[in-house]
């Protein structure tokens, strides 16, 4: 709910279309998509220019928003770019469920296939996409302690997601049970956000290319060691 409008919208009958219940729906479903399109239109921005880089007049002119009506809905500029990164977290909330609890496929086919998405996703929106959890920690110094503790947290439930499937890709016998599952999702994270700054300047491909090769594959392709191949020394004792 934008701040400032915090209250439900009333429940209007089907067969009522007029009154000052039906006005104030109106007025209550333009309010809700104007925070919609200028949380959208945040979020193009932030990704593009960084949060210094964000002014917040060029922002409310792509969605013609009057420039004093931005304050209906945010407190700050540190309270929008806050609205946006929730958001933006939502947004991935089903990439999260399906990396989690897909059934369907092994843990280690998910974890790949969640990057491939990510990947197309990239290849779409490029030069302009991104990770706005990476562009944020680029200037996080200057950021509030709210906003900072948010992209933390960001980080740490998709940290958590991926935590929790190299787990159980141990359980089921895919991973080695030595690998420490938390430590390791956090490196393919910041393997991750690497690329994507490599990404900027040469492109999706390459920076992707050696994110596989070099962090996703080497990390995966950790498979138990049967007793079979264990060492002598080591079987004897």
């Amino acid at each position: 709910m934008p701040w400032g409008c915090r209250c439900q919208p009333p429940q209007i009958p089907r067969h009522s279309r007029t009154g000052p219940d039906a006005v104030w729906f109106v007025r209550y479903m333009r309010l809700r998509n104007t925070r919609k399109l200028l949380i959208q239109e945040g979020l193009k921005s932030f990704l593009a220019f960084g949060y210094d880089g964000v002014g917040i007049g060029p922002v409310l002119s792509a969605v013609n928003v009057p420039k004093g009506s931005f304050y209906h809905f945010f407190r700050s500029k540190e309270d929008f770019a806050i609205a946006v990164l929730k958001a933006y977290v939502a947004r991935y909330a089903s990439f999260r469920e399906n990396l989690q609890s897909d059934a369907t496929r092994p843990p280690l086919n998910r974890l790949r296939a969640h990057f491939d998405a990510l990947e197309k996703e990239l290849v779409a929106d490029f030069p302009a996409g991104g990770c706005l959890y990476g562009v944020l920690s680029q200037t996080i110094i200057r950021l509030g302690p709210t906003l900072r503790k948010r992209v933390k947290d960001s980080f740490d439930i998709w940290q958590e997601s991926i935590r929790h499937v190299l787990q159980q890709a141990q359980n089921g016998g895919e991973l080695d049970r030595k690998l420490d599952a938390k430590e390791a999702a956090a490196f393919l994270i910041d393997a991750y956000e690497g690329a994507l700054i490599r990404m900027k300047s040469e492109g999706v491909a390459p920076a992707f290319r050696r994110f596989r090769k070099f962090a996703l594959e080497p990390l995966l392709g950790q498979k138990p060691q049967s007793r079979a191949s264990r060492p002598l020394s080591s079987a004897s004792n």
